[in-house]
């Protein structure tokens, strides 16, 4: 596994961006068809630093690329609180020419991240339906895992804030 970019605070959402599964290549001319070259980025939101992260460009995987790329986002601990919170993550292919192809998107909700099943500490792993822009289901599917870090002298996020279960997140694209 690679380690990336890491952003350092009392509470972290360690991401892994696993693999990516069914995607559909946005070439429609067979005669200017080319490999697939994806990519994964993705952005905690809402949150004071709203930095995106992105995996490397998997050149061989084409509609199932394998990352392995684990990233740390800082978090506010009101990230687990507030129901909108969510980690963005889109999948999107290089052009030739440059440039980038949006695949899918999918948001992960601060709710799957720690929940009953995953408390902080431990690795969850998920798997989500990549969307297209406007939210309609999309080509594929993307798997992470998850896990809660939290500083030493911080009590458990487990503990601190609320569970809430059963709220649609609205899907979208950025």
């Amino acid at each position: 596994m690679t380690s990336h970019k890491t952003e350092t605070g009392p509470i972290s959402v360690e991401i892994t961006v696993i693999s990516a599964r069914g995607l559909k290549n946005p070439t429609l001319n067979a005669l200017f068809s080319r490999r697939l070259n994806p990519f994964a980025t993705l952005a905690a939101s809402p949150s004071s630093c709203r930095q995106a992260h992105a995996t490397s460009v998997d050149r061989r995987g084409g509609t199932s690329p394998t990352w392995n790329e684990k990233f740390r986002l800082s978090v506010d601990p009101a990230f687990f609180a507030d129901i909108r919170s969510s980690v963005s993550l889109a999948v999107r292919a290089r052009r030739r020419g440059g440039g980038e192809a949006l695949l899918g998107c999918c948001q992960i909700p601060a709710t799957d991240i720690l929940s009953p099943a995953a408390p902080a500490g431990s690795v969850g792993f998920l798997s989500y339906r990549l969307r297209d822009r406007d939210g309609t289901r999309g080509h594929g599917t993307v798997d992470v895992s998850v896990r809660v870090v939290v500083e030493d002298g911080w009590a458990s996020c487990a503990d601190a804030w609320p569970t809430v279960i059963g709220l649609p997140v609205a899907s979208f694209c950025g």
